[in-house]
């Protein structure tokens, strides 16, 4: 079969997202489809990269004699000192062989407990891997890149250094760069993308035997039929086998994934569903305001009957994805929206909040606009229709109202510049555009249309679950050898290590206390910039199509 991906069933991206990285940022900010740092592709033109802005940076490579007990015996593997000090140098001189010496004269006791205390700090943070050793999407970045590599710009006549096991090259997009094999740090950033290569499935409790609740588990997981997985970091080729998620939720680590039923003999419930975790939250919400629960039922049913290769690629999708679906995922210049988090978007609560009027003068059918600020190009506007006719002022204000009700924001707009009788509006004619032309703001939804919260899985990453597994672990280890049984109070290492992760705040807009109009035209203004609410707007309408057909096959 070779290389062939598994998508998102909700939306259709792939969860094999790649970036590159900008020349101020840390080695962890650029990753290939893999997971694995992105180095030079073999198919790069570096002529025409040199037309593009692009650089390259030579990175310290694998030096296979430092690594190796013959070549340096000083050497030790990193599975035989998981939780011992590195020997990086033969003088080296670990700090327990230091604690066994005579104290020096000169040293108090009060040295020897911030020296141990160090000491327990650092044997805490070597017991878990550095951030470079991770694949996938960065735990955490750095401010700035390390200095250990170059970064030169590429020559004109686009010479650069051959990519080696001892010094491989890895190439960073510039303003231009129109590479496919990643998307550019220069047009994403990496909060924006958090979350792009994070998959979880849903899977019927049929396929676990017995599934037991793990106190993770939400209200629909424990009386239904149907449970989430834990993570994974981007998803295995089809043959390659199934993914390896984290946590083990219902005793399964390594759920069977599929967009397609290949075989007409088996069931396809067998087959979990995969999703990207904020597609799963889009779909949650629009599902509860539709059937006033999530219907999984109605949704596997929908996934079993259109289960056929022609049924998943004939889904009318954006035609940004349908271009990008290839073997390799194509990461499109242009198309960086497809990967921005649709939940937690960048820029987005200020612009909501500074719309947000806490004055008690204020209220939704104050006037919109500022007529004591006309431009002259208004007041041109403005004398030309005190000189003609306009029927429309003599319309009672009421009237005025109705017709603009019936209007979108275009025709609106026409109509200001017809009429001097349309000149000013009020705030509330904007609440109703928002709700018309953008049902996927639920910011500015009331409190009683959908009581929903986000799930901890739409604020963590695959790798950050793992991650403060292991450090609850370990502190669990560490803390219980220091006390007896009945000493410890069990709500420390919540303290310690926060855990189910928080979900982050989320925006409630005051309908009698919002100016719809700044909320309106501000998201307007930055839509360039506001690339996961695009995408919040596409995986919205992917879901409207799914939640259709599920009414078709239910009735």
């Amino acid at each position: 079969m070779g290389y062939s991906e598994i998508y998102c069933h909700l939306c259709g991206v792939s969860f094999n997202i790649a970036r590159s990285r900008r020349v101020d940022e840390p080695f962890t900010a650029a990753w290939d489809y893999t997971g694995n740092h992105l180095g030079a592709d073999d198919e790069i033109l570096w002529e025409d990269c040199a037309e593009k802005g692009c650089s390259y940076a030579v990175l310290p490579g694998n030096n296979e004699q430092d690594d190796d007990l013959v070549n340096d015996p000083d050497y030790l593997p990193r599975e035989e000192t998981m939780h011992e000090p590195y020997e990086y140098v033969s003088d080296y001189e670990s700090t327990d062989d230091k604690m066994l010496e005579e104290p020096e004269e000169d040293t108090t006791e009060e040295n020897d407990e911030d020296n141990i205390e160090n000491q327990w700090y650092s044997d805490w943070l070597s017991s878990f891997p550095p951030p470079e050793e991770a694949s996938g999407e960065p735990i955490w970045t750095l401010d700035t890149a390390p200095k250990n590599h170059i970064i030169l710009p590429v020559p004109e006549n686009g010479e650069v250094p051959e990519s080696s096991v001892w010094e491989p090259v890895e190439h960073i997009a510039g303003p231009d760069c129109s590479e496919v094999n990643a998307y550019s740090g220069r047009k994403i950033s990496l909060e924006e993308m958090r979350g792009c290569r994070t998959a979880q499935c849903l899977i019927h409790k049929g396929s676990c035997g017995r599934w037991q609740p793990d106190g993770l588990e939400q209200d629909w997981e424990r009386s239904g039929d149907f449970f989430l997985s834990g993570l994974c970091d981007g998803m295995p080729s089809r043959d390659m086998g199934g993914p390896t998620v984290f946590p083990p939720r219902g005793g399964i680590d390594g759920p069977r994934v599929e967009n397609i039923v290949w075989d007409n003999y088996e069931d396809p419930t067998v087959y979990s569903i995969p999703f990207h975790p904020w597609c799963f939250d889009i779909y949650s919400r629009q599902a509860k305001c539709h059937f006033n629960h999530l219907n999984l039922n109605g949704l596997m049913k929908w996934r079993n009957t259109e289960s056929t290769f022609e049924d998943f690629h004939e889904f009318p999708r954006w035609g940004e994805v349908m271009c990008a679906q290839e073997q390799f995922w194509s990461h499109n210049a242009g198309c960086e929206f497809l990967v921005a988090n649709p939940l937690y978007i960048p820029k987005l609560p200020s612009i909501l909040l500074a719309a947000v009027k806490d004055n008690n003068d204020f209220s939704p059918q104050n006037g919109a606009f500022d007529l004591h600020q006309t431009t002259e190009r208004d007041a041109m506007l403005l004398d030309l229709m005190q000189c003609s006719t306009d029927p429309l002022l003599a319309l009672p204000r009421e009237i005025r109202l109705m017709i603009v009700k019936s209007l979108g924001s275009r025709d609106i707009a026409n109509l200001r510049l017809a009429s001097r009788a349309f000149q000013q509006l009020p705030v509330s004619v904007w609440y109703r555009l928002i709700r018309e032309e953008m049902p996927w703001l639920w910011e500015a939804w009331d409190e009683s249309e959908c009581v929903h919260t986000p799930s901890l899985w739409t604020a963590v990453t695959a790798d950050e679950v793992e991650m403060i597994y292991k450090i609850r672990e370990h502190q669990i280890k560490v803390v219980t050898e220091e006390y007896q049984t009945g000493e410890l109070d069990p709500n420390v290492i919540d303290e310690m290590v926060r855990w189910p992760p928080a979900v982050p705040h989320q925006i409630k807009l005051p309908r009698a206390k919002t100016n719809w109009y700044e909320v309106y035209t501000e998201i307007k203004r930055n839509w360039g910039e506001l690339k996961g609410l695009k995408n919040r707007m596409r995986i919205w309408e992917d879901v409207e199509e799914i939640i259709g057909r599920i009414k078709k096959y239910q009735t």
